[in-house]
């Protein structure tokens, strides 16, 4: 065991496109394997990616793997050989930054790599993973002999996540907090605890915030009396029955939603086209599902807490049928109303079974079909837009869906249960486009000397028997002309692909 100045350290970190997590780079005789770190064999192989470029990472403890690390820390690299009697001495190589659990961060503040090294053991024997005791002993020693200074606690970064300043309407706001994305396969299981929620802990959570003078707006026909068509009622500490009924109604359009997961390339076009959406209105054929969960890889809006000032990430919606349209309610991360709080992995394990991954913003909107809604602020109105503009994008050739199963564990868990195996719908945007064309044969009518900014804007795309039905379609921005003539600029912001990749002219 020892330091290796002959060989350059592997700088960049690599992840797992399969699953999500971190994987240890090995090196052998100049060559450069992958492992999944502390852990048995996987039912699959790595697949290593550059984290840069791992849209599902899901980042674990580097010391004992546990999930939802809060710190990182910077160590001097070290190269740890491990000889075995049937092969020849391997070299690890860490690299130098170091992602810990809260109780693991504890132990590196103190400088106890004794500690370190038996809370892993611990874990690893717990979860039924083999592990030599000496080579994470050696390699705890290692890491604070060539560090002779205690490392400094720093804010773990979010790879490969894409970051919002300020709300949709461009006005500067307080920062979000990070929000770490939920990979694909385990959004069945993030279904279920927002199914327990809702007929547990959800009509708690709203009748505590009745009795703190909120107010809820459910929809109408839940009121005794109410007709089947009546406008959304609200309700307050007076009157809280409807609230129960209203859990109840969440928690049957969760357990019957098909589940959504959109990637970042495509939320960003999406928050773009949410921008151009002329007004709140829905038609049933733009629905990609009667009852739908979806999540955005990242933060599809971020509007601001007018009570506390503080940036509340928009990452999921729900919606379900109601008498004449639907009921669509947004979601953050759960974390959200912890903030300021540092979390065990205890107390992260009871808010996961108590709370789950998601916590609603309010109790949502309802929209009728082929009805103008006129939303009560700007924030519900950006909110509802994105939700629109995701709906439609998803039934265009832009969109490439395709059908992820869930991870392992889940699908035991579902054929136990003698439920069906889980599904989530992929929304991808399509990387290759068509090329435009300006002529439809090989006899020009029209001539063009410049190549011009088309920007996005929504169009009534015939469809149906005899193409007699409308429905709206988004058309992407583009530049519009020959390839060889000059562009003609302005000074506008346009967007060409990924909207998040804006360049001023």
């Amino acid at each position: 065991m020892g330091t290796n100045d002959d060989a350059p350290p592997i700088m960049e970190e690599y992840g797992c496109a399969t699953c999500g997590l971190s994987l240890t780079a090995i090196t052998s005789r100049d060559e450069v394997f992958f492992l999944h770190p502390g852990r048995d064999a996987e039912d699959h192989d790595p697949d290593p990616v550059p984290l840069a470029q791992l849209a599902n990472w899901q980042p674990v403890c580097d010391f004992c793997s546990a999930p939802h690390p809060v710190a990182t820390f910077t160590f001097e690299n070290v190269d740890l050989a491990v000889s075995t009697d049937s092969a020849d001495a391997q070299l690890h190589n860490f690299g130098n930054k170091w992602n810990a659990c809260e109780a693991c961060a504890r132990l590196v503040e103190q400088r106890n790599p004794e500690g370190l090294t038996q809370r892993a053991h611990k874990r690893f024997l717990r979860k039924g993973h083999t592990i030599n005791l000496q080579v994470l002993r050696s390699m705890h020693q290692a890491l604070f002999t060539a560090t002779p200074t205690t490392p400094v606690r720093q804010p773990i970064a979010s790879v490969g996540s894409a970051t919002h300043r300020g709300n949709a309407s461009g006005d500067d706001t307080a920062p979000a907090p990070e929000v770490r994305s939920l990979r694909p396969q385990m959004l069945p299981k993030v279904r279920d605890r927002l199914v327990r929620f809702w007929r547990t802990a959800g009509p708690a959570f709203l009748l505590d915030a009745l009795a703190r003078g909120h107010t809820y707006k459910v929809p109408g026909h839940m009121p005794p009396g109410a007709a089947l068509d009546a406008p959304a009622a609200t309700v307050d500490h007076r009157n809280p029955e409807p609230l129960r009924q209203y859990a109840a109604l969440m928690a049957n359009h969760a357990e019957d939603a098909r589940i959504f997961w959109i990637d970042p390339d495509f939320t960003a076009l999406a928050a773009h086209a949410a921008r151009d959406l002329p007004d709140v209105r829905i038609e049933q054929v733009e629905l990609p599902a009667p009852n739908g969960l979806l999540i955005w890889h990242t933060p599809i809006y971020q509007p601001t807490d007018p009570a506390s000032g503080v940036v509340i990430p928009v990452i999921a919606a729900q919606w379900g049928p109601v008498p004449g349209g639907i009921w669509a309610t947004f979601y953050t991360h759960a974390e959200w109303i912890m903030r300021g709080e540092r979390l065990t992995e205890t107390r992260m394990q009871n808010f996961r079974e108590k709370v789950g991954w998601l916590i609603p913003i309010s109790t949502g909107e309802g929209l009728r079909f082929g009805q103008p809604y006129a939303p009560a602020s700007e924030e519900t109105r950006l909110m509802l837009c994105s939700l629109i503009a995701t709906w439609i994008l998803t039934t265009q050739p832009d969109a490439e869906v395709t059908d992820e199963p869930a991870d392992k564990a889940t699908r035991r868990a579902y054929q136990r249960a003698n439920r069906p195996a889980p599904l989530v719908r992929l929304v991808r945007l399509r990387r290759k486009q068509q090329p435009r064309r300006d002529t439809t044969d090989d006899t020009p009518t029209r001539v063009y000397t410049r190549r011009w900014w088309v920007k996005g804007f929504y169009r009534e795309q015939p469809y149906g028997p005899g193409r007699a039905l409308r429905r709206r379609t988004y058309v992407r921005p583009h530049i519009k002309g020959p390839d060889d003539a000059p562009l003609i600029l302005n000074q506008q912001v346009h967007v060409l692909g990924n909207p998040r990749n804006q360049n001023e002219q």
